[in-house]
């Protein structure tokens, strides 16, 4: 199996979506390592979701710890990204649905999710210490949710 962290051959462009890839498919299969290679993991990275900012990594792993926790899905389309040559940083435009269920509801028949359908702007910028592209804001804008939102909101 090839490195999860580093792909060969990418294009800029496919170097600054990565970044994205990594974070969701570090949320998705619990792969905190993975997830943590996608963002500026120092006090300077912001995720705001609605009314929450969250400001600097501690903040942000500690928030994030409740979402490793559940069983999620992540499905992001239309990404649009925004780099100029040689530049150390981009902006990028998503949407996302995400499915989130707790453990023990992963296979009931009837629905105990929480799913919200978002836009996603992220700024981003190079690491010059292992080359890789990492998320340095993160705003998630919520088009709508269903389901039970104690799921990821207690």
């Amino acid at each position: 199996m090839a490195d999860l962290v580093t792909l060969t051959a990418l294009s800029p462009r496919e170097a600054v979506a990565d970044a994205l890839h990594r974070c969701i498919l570090g949320i998705d299969t619990n792969n905190r390592g993975l997830f943590e290679s996608a963002c500026l993991t120092n006090e300077s990275m912001t995720v705001v979701a609605g009314p929450i900012t969250l400001e600097g990594w501690t903040a942000i792993s500690d928030f994030f710890l409740k979402v490793f926790v559940l069983v999620t899905t992540h499905i992001t389309s239309n990404i649009r990204i925004e780099l100029k040559d040689g530049a150390d940083t981009a902006f990028m435009t998503a949407h996302a649905i995400s499915y989130h269920v707790r453990p023990d509801d992963a296979l009931k028949p009837e629905d105990t999710s929480y799913t919200a359908s978002s836009l996603y702007f992220i700024d981003l910028v190079k690491d010059s210490s292992d080359g890789l592209w990492k998320i340095k804001k993160w705003e998630i804008k919520v088009q709508w949710t269903t389901g039970d939102r104690a799921v990821v909101h207690g």
